[in-house]
């Protein structure tokens, strides 16, 4: 092929690509509905199918955090499966979101002192958490969500256009999780009595067991703490504290699977993790009465324009029974991360991945808490009681 014909196919192409991207139709932008607009339109959807009513929720963004509470509620009521998922996606989009006004309390702001009082139960909590926390396993049942960004490629047979797609499941599965000794592990063994559906990608998350606790405090303890509010709990009252940790003190490292960056020897694509440490904020739900927390949420600050802009994830803590005693543990969590996955033409390379981020969601349950190990009674021949 002569020069000029190569020039004026690839000016074809050019054109072509830009024509695609200037007629690929954007996503309609969600309306921002309150909590209470929510329950209101979930009202009016009455009788309509499990379809319609999951094709209204995911045409919807809420403006403020959906509670665990008015979820359930609200899910009950929900005449399928499908609306059911779509209520829970919104309600996991506004995990890091102030809750509405009528979840909080308008009580006074405590003095320094009492705030500083409220930092010492806290510390002494998390303190007598990994070391009362018994020897356990659990099973963490992950549900993973995606959503695909509209967007032109410039393949070689021409210009590949991909629609938008709103957050969908593209996974699950179910992992035995090992506490023992203040260290959480993935039990292998135990996980392979458990399906596995699906393949959830790149997210990475772990530590809900207390390192999570004790690595976000010990950090925010360098870095600046604040009062944020007081919220209304289950049960009573609950306090807020706001924390935010700079990059020099963080501890925080946020991690996503797999990017390209260059060829291997064989010439296939070197996959690698996304593994930075960055600086966060978040905040510390507990109750001021001894310092419990039910609830952390923290949110990476990450350079608008890197590989990866966004990432965060919320624990949520519940009583649990293990052996005969109650104690809070990990019963919730949810993760976010957006990640630029779109490679450009040229170099297999990190500084190449341009476009529209990508959302990866992960929707976490945790249940089936049991001790690790067995317990063992011995009974005499003499008393028929058990010896302990």
């Amino acid at each position: 092929m002569q020069r000029s014909e190569l020039a004026a196919l690839l000016a074809a192409l050019v054109l072509l690509a830009a024509a695609a991207k200037a007629t690929t139709p954007k996503p309609e932008a969600p309306e921002k509905v309150t909590v209470n607009q929510l329950e209101q339109a979930l009202s009016a959807a009455h009788g309509k199918s499990d379809a319609e009513v999951a094709q209204t929720l995911s045409s919807l963004e809420l403006a403020e955090r959906l509670s665990t509470v008015r979820l359930d509620h609200l899910k009950a009521d929900l005449p399928g499966g499908k609306s059911q998922q779509a209520l829970a996606i919104l309600a996991d989009q506004s995990a890091f979101l102030p809750p509405p006004e009528s979840d909080t309390v308008t009580d006074p702001t405590p003095d320094p002192a009492a705030t500083r009082q409220m930092l010492v139960q806290i510390v002494n909590y998390v303190n007598a958490t990994l070391r009362q926390l018994p020897n356990l396993i659990a099973i963490r049942e992950t549900t993973g969500f995606e959503d695909r960004p509209a967007e032109d490629s410039l393949e070689s047979t021409g210009v590949v256009s991909l629609s938008y797609l709103s957050l969908h499941e593209v996974g699950k599965s179910s992992i035995a999780i090992t506490f023992r000794d203040r260290r959480e592990v993935e039990d292998e063994s135990a996980s392979n009595a458990f399906k596995h559906e699906g393949k959830i990608g790149g997210l990475i998350t772990s530590g809900e067991f207390g390192p999570i606790l004790s690595t976000v405090l010990a950090d925010a303890i360098k870095g600046k703490i604040t009062w944020a509010r007081w919220e209304r709990g289950p049960s009573g009252r609950l306090a807020v504290l706001h924390f935010a940790v700079p990059d020099g003190q963080s501890n925080y490292r946020v991690k996503f699977c797999c990017i390209p960056n260059g060829l291997t020897s064989t010439g296939q694509p070197d996959m690698q993790v996304f593994d930075e440490r960055s600086s966060y904020h978040g905040d510390i739900t507990f109750d001021p009465a001894n310092g419990s927390i039910l609830r952390i949420a923290l949110q990476a600050e990450m350079p608008p324009k890197g590989l990866v802009p966004n990432a965060g994830i919320v624990v949520e803590y519940g009583p649990v029974e293990i052996g005969g005693k109650t104690y809070l543990c990990p019963v919730k969590s949810v993760s976010v991360l957006q990640a630029h996955t779109a490679l450009q033409q040229g170099a297999i390379s990190r500084t190449n991945y341009q476009g529209a981020a990508k959302t990866f969601l992960n929707e976490v349950e945790f249940d089936q808490y049991r001790r690790f190990g067995s317990e063992t009674r011995i009974v005499s021949g003499d008393n028929d009681q058990p010896a302990k």
